[in-house]
């Protein structure tokens, strides 16, 4: 088996594509599908509360600009979630 670094990049990610990882139960070698990856960290992700802290308080999105919330960063207003948009 030759070192990982020497192995080519996949730049296009397949839902049959494989990782290798250890398992924790034994620490054994073991393949790991994509989609079952996927589906995994989605159900323990989505299973938990979300918790947003350190938002800017800002009145709208310039002032949000104005703060450094980038567009499609997240800041509230008044208690209100908002998406800054431009």
């Amino acid at each position: 088996m030759t070192k990982i670094k020497l192995y080519d990049n996949d730049t296009v990610i397949d839902d049959k594509d494989k990782l290798i990882g250890t398992d924790a139960n034994g620490l054994a070698t073991k393949n790991y599908g994509i989609s079952e990856l996927t589906s995994y960290i989605s159900s323990e992700t989505l299973s938990h509360p979300v918790i947003l802290t350190g938002l800017i308080d800002a009145s709208n999105d310039q002032d949000a600009a104005d703060n450094g919330v980038p567009i499609g960063g997240v800041y509230s207003n008044s208690g209100q979630l908002f998406i800054r948009l431009v």
